[in-house]
């Protein structure tokens, strides 16, 4: 997704990023968003308020006075075009305070680590950016970085700079979160070997591995996997495990790699979502033979569900997975 330049007398939009996990949509009328992310309204205000600092270009100085919001809007559009000059003659000449913000709270360096500037971004942690700045959402350079796959500027935030790794944003999601949601795979080996978290949770339970698993980046699965760091049998609050979405989105490839390689993903089998749905009755209602008959030879629950479902009733699709379950009885 490409990111809106602006004129220069508004100030500068990015995108809000935002992790809603897919359900079935016949379920709980979700719509995805992973291609559908709003725009934060971040249009002119006479209320707006901008953060002071002194006319020192140094990391932390102290404030003199109010800041020239012309000149912090021209600095902020200048980063966000990746209009080096500018910033360097801003930061010289008019002596602007480097970490100056705007009003959802960002930074330079937020703006050009989000349009993948990288002799900005450079510049700007060479003359002493906070690598860690956040925006109003808590979002950070690293998650802009990671979130659209400007792989160079990762790098130098985490093996120059030592950007916090897992800083998340106020739902919970960190840069880790956010590679694997969007199958970077370059991007995640970057994080994983700066001993990110690959256990972290957001406020909703979700995990790296589950976005990778419900994506299907199956390189990924393997990467985190390999740590040999990554619970997979952690549920979200919902109920829903990592094996749950492979099996609810088909991913029949990680399946195998997970039965394969993961030595205690057999007792997720029957963990089942709080609407008591699982894996099994997830694989019959969206018709997945295939994914049915493996299922089917760890024996797992074909009683009466929680939901008042079973699993013998759920496949209206197909004939033939009926039959299986009848004969597993």
């Amino acid at each position: 997704m490409q990111l809106t330049t602006i004129p220069m007398s508004d100030d500068p939009i990015i995108p809000e990023i935002n992790h809603q996990n897919e359900e079935d949509a016949e379920e709980n009328n979700v719509e995805e968003t992973a291609n559908n992310r709003d725009l934060l309204n971040t249009a002119s205000s006479k209320n707006t308020k901008l953060l002071s600092r002194s006319s020192s270009p140094s990391p932390r100085p102290s404030s003199t006075g109010p800041p020239d919001r012309a000149l912090n809007q021209k600095f902020h559009i200048a980063a966000l075009t990746g209009n080096l000059s500018v910033l360097q003659e801003l930061l010289t000449k008019a002596r602007l305070p480097i970490d100056c913000r705007d009003r959802e709270n960002s930074t330079a360096l937020l703006l050009s680590c989000a349009r993948g500037h990288y002799s900005c971004a450079e510049y700007l942690l060479a003359n002493g950016a906070d690598p860690n700045a956040r925006r109003i959402t808590g979002a950070s350079p690293l998650y802009f970085a990671s979130s659209y796959h400007h792989t160079r500027i990762v790098e130098l935030l985490l093996n120059k700079y030592k950007a916090i790794v897992d800083l998340s944003t106020f739902d919970g999601s960190t840069p880790l979160h956010v590679a694997c949601e969007h199958g970077f795979t370059d991007i995640v080996q970057l994080l994983i070997n700066s001993q990110a978290n690959v256990n972290a949770k957001m406020n909703d339970g979700t995990t790296s591995i589950m976005l990778a698993c419900q994506n299907g980046h199956s390189s990924i699965v393997q990467s985190i996997v390999s740590t040999g760091q990554c619970n997979v049998n952690m549920q979200r609050l919902d109920g829903v495990t990592a094996l749950f979405l492979v099996v609810q989105h088909g991913h029949e490839t990680i399946f195998d790699y997970l039965i394969a390689n993961v030595e205690n993903i057999k007792e997720t089998i029957d963990l089942a979502r709080e609407d008591g749905a699982t894996p099994t009755f997830k694989a019959c209602q969206k018709g997945y033979d295939s994914l049915v008959n493996k299922l089917l030879k760890f024996k797992p629950n074909l009683e009466l569900l929680r939901n008042g479902e079973s699993v013998s009733r759920s496949n209206f699709l197909g004939q033939r997975i009926r039959s299986d379950l009848i004969e597993s009885n």
